[in-house]
């Protein structure tokens, strides 16, 4: 089991490490196509206004949606956070699967929560981050939209007041314009450098709100690293620069991007989330429950015990089901075979073989609690008994007759159909493939 898990990790560690590495190569090639192309337009320094502008207007648009991806980021950020507001460590993400399952005799749960008490904790989870998305990220996605759009619009409109000024300081002279080189090089010459420093100047004089304000900031500080090619034509280079800047803002590609990012950081913040409640790995010695203390800790404790049974425990003899509760009289005045072979009482076999797990039991379990639990988990044994039986066969089927007058509900009743549905349940969610529906 050692060597399994040391392996398992080991391949985990190697995975994270080949996505880091495939992740760093395309942003290398990524930057090289950049330099590529931007050499390539120095070299064909007889390229005329129009040419510029759309390389100019490209490559800006590039750099605005690094910034569109750096507020999906956010964003979905702000999701996590809410989340783990509700559901903020293991111990109250456990406290709340045992609440919708067994004290809400949700039997479905009950099959499931049992089968893998993991994979059910990650099913509320993702329930719970799908909700919170659902209610959230609609008007949040629609808001970065609009900040996203409202900045190429003010781009367009900053662009115009620009080339508005040099015309008023450098009039035409001659009638003779070539449409794609523009004026010919006459009087004072413009060049890319006075758009970025002009754009840069408006961000610092003209915002009048935080909005407009963070807009004009972005616009300085995404300006594209270009060279300072000249402008024959300020009229003709921002004509055509505005119409670039217009036709991205209007294309599907923005909502596209915005919408697949998302999306795509939504999951990598769940999955970072859910590692963070996940919680302890070590499970009761008595009955398998799952240790749901929080962060580090010397002794591990679960709130919540299960009969044994729960988890496929019977007698080796006869295959009857173990229903000893943990904090039952039974249990605490058994005897236990240690791994030493010796039998010992329960608090000297804990000391012996799982000194983590004491005390063992805390004030918090003598107050009515464990009795309270003992009544849900009778309950959901008889009406979940048929499909643990045929999971946990050849376990016997077991159960007393008071139970049954007492719990059992014929029409909410498992039968052994319900165990395949919750398998398939289970199986989705360790495969990551399982997401809640939007009804």
């Amino acid at each position: 089991l050692h060597v399994a898990l040391r392996v398992s990790c080991v391949e985990a560690l190697v995975a994270v490490e080949d996505e880091k590495q495939h992740k760093a190569m395309e942003d290398l090639f990524a930057q090289k196509a950049l330099i590529e192309e931007h050499f390539l337009l120095i070299v064909q320094a007889n390229k005329g206004d129009v040419e510029r502008a759309t390389n100019f207007a490209t490559l800006y648009h590039r750099s605005l949606t690094n910034w569109l991806d750096h507020e999906v980021t956010k964003l979905a950020a702000d999701v996590r956070s809410q989340v783990l507001q509700e559901m903020p460590d293991p111990q109250k993400s456990s406290e709340r699967a045992f609440q919708q399952s067994f004290a809400a005799r949700s039997w479905r749960d009950v099959l499931e929560y049992v089968l893998d008490t993991n994979a059910y904790l990650e099913k509320s989870y993702l329930t719970v981050f799908h909700q919170r998305k659902r209610a959230y990220v609609g008007s949040a996605q629609s808001r970065v939209e609009k900040r996203v759009l409202g900045a190429y619009h003010l781009l367009a409109e900053v662009i115009g007041q620009w080339a508005r000024r040099e015309n008023t300081s450098s009039p035409r002279v001659g009638l003779g314009v070539d449409v794609v080189k523009g004026l010919a090089a006459s009087g004072t010459q413009r060049s890319v450098r006075d758009l970025k420093d002009y754009i840069t100047t408006h961000a610092e004089q003209v915002p009048t709100n935080a909005d407009t304000a963070e807009a004009h900031r972005q616009l300085a500080e995404r300006l594209p690293a270009t060279a300072d090619f000249q402008i024959a034509d300020p009229a003709l280079f921002t004509e055509t620069l505005q119409a670039r800047i217009t036709d991205f803002s209007e294309s599907p590609e923005i909502r596209q991007r915005l919408a697949e990012k998302l999306d795509r950081a939504l999951r990598e913040q769940s999955v970072q989330a859910w590692s963070l409640i996940r919680g302890c790995s070590e499970h009761c010695p008595l009955c398998g429950s799952k240790c749901d203390l929080v962060g580090e800790h010397a002794r591990h404790h679960c709130s919540h015990h299960l009969f044994p049974a729960f988890h496929g425990w019977m007698d080796r003899n006869t295959g009857l089901p173990s229903f000893n509760h943990c904090l039952g009289c039974e249990t605490r005045e058994g005897t236990y075979e240690c791994k030493d072979g010796v039998w010992r009482k329960l608090e000297d076999y804990l000391r012996s073989d799982y000194p983590n797990w004491l005390p063992f039991v805390n004030r918090d379990d003598r107050d009515g609690l464990a009795e309270r639990d003992v009544q849900y988990l009778r309950a959901a044994w008889v009406n979940c008994r048929e499909p643990l039986l045929e999971y946990f066969s050849p376990m016997a089927d077991e159960c007393p007759e008071s139970w049954v007058e007492d719990y059992y509900e014929p029409t909410r009743a498992l039968t052994k159909a319900d165990l395949q549905a919750a398998k398939d349940t289970i199986r989705r969610l360790r495969n990551h493939t399982w997401a809640p529906s939007n009804d």
